[in-house]
């Protein structure tokens, strides 16, 4: 009978069983910006750099899913297995503005024909104007019980006295906040430095040399669902969202929910909020 050799055990194999092997994990930021038109060359949307504000739900799925919500259009996973990520985002707050503003949406109250007279009772527009400040002048009064108006000089010697009419569009899209601000109880905010997100409910006015008004100003609305893709190594990582931007506003026919402020393709750039000459008001709080 043959006795069977022992061998000695591998030490090399016993020590590459035995190590433990950290997982690999890491960091994801999410970026949410408003997407500024749609683009016929990939990508879809050209990305306006806006940070969004407002409740957005995010939610990723791969090799784990997480889902967080953000008001500052960013939001940071930390500790997730590495791997490929799908991104899916949502706006998920409420605006009593935008709200309100909805309810219009297809109204031509307000249309360029239309001879109307505020909700409050205040003023009145005749025809042949455009009246896409007295929409928002309508719907800010409504929500928050007063709303920014002008009063100005009747150019017409027989027409006796001044004449108080709805702040502008060039009102709104001034970069003005001292005590002479004909926007009062509004704040002009600097959105272009990547830093201060804008949340549906702001006013966003783009101020133009047409003869026939000053300029279009509307509601920011809940922009769409983004989607996106990232990869996550065992390091930091950074990702960006477009949302398509959405305004509520008057045009000469009806009120309409639509990419007005967020079109690079029409006009040289001139109907987006990354225009020159485009302004966003917030509401102030009560207690700033």
């Amino acid at each position: 009978m043959t006795t069977q050799e022992i061998l000695p055990p591998n030490d090399a194999s016993r020590q590459d069983f035995d190590a433990v092997v950290a997982p690999c994990s890491g960091e994801l930021t999410v970026s949410l910006h408003y997407g500024n038109d749609v683009d016929t060359l990939l990508p879809y949307m050209r990305d306006s750099k806006v940070l969004i504000g407002g409740e957005v739900t995010v939610k990723i799925s791969g090799p784990i899913r997480r889902e967080e919500t953000t008001n500052t259009g960013e939001v940071t996973f930390s500790n997730i297995p590495c791997g490929h990520y799908m991104i899916e985002t949502l706006f998920t707050g409420t605006d009593a503005l935008v709200e309100r503003a909805l309810l219009e949406v297809g109204s031509r109250r307000w249309a360029f024909r239309k001879k109307v007279k505020s909700f409050d009772g205040k003023m009145s527009m005749r025809s042949g104007t455009n009246k896409c400040n007295f929409f928002v002048y309508d719907m800010i009064e409504q929500v928050y019980g007063s709303s920014p108006a002008y009063t100005y000089a009747r150019r017409l010697s027989w027409l006796r006295g001044d004449n108080t009419v709805p702040a502008l569009a060039r009102h709104w899209a001034e970069e003005d906040n001292s005590e002479s601000d004909p926007t009062p109880e509004w704040h002009n905010i600097q959105f272009r430095n990547g830093r201060n997100p804008v949340s549906p409910g702001s006013i966003l006015a783009i101020e133009s040399e047409s003869a026939l008004a000053s300029g279009h100003v509307g509601i920011i609305a809940y922009p769409e669902n983004g989607q996106g893709l990232a990869q996550v190594t065992n390091a930091c990582h950074h990702a960006i969202v477009i949302m398509q931007g959405r305004t509520i506003s008057a045009n000469r026919d009806e009120v309409v929910n639509n990419h007005w402020g967020f079109r690079t393709s029409e006009n040289e750039g001139r109907h987006s909020i990354n225009y020159p000459s485009a302004g966003i008001e917030v509401k102030i709080e009560e207690d700033e």
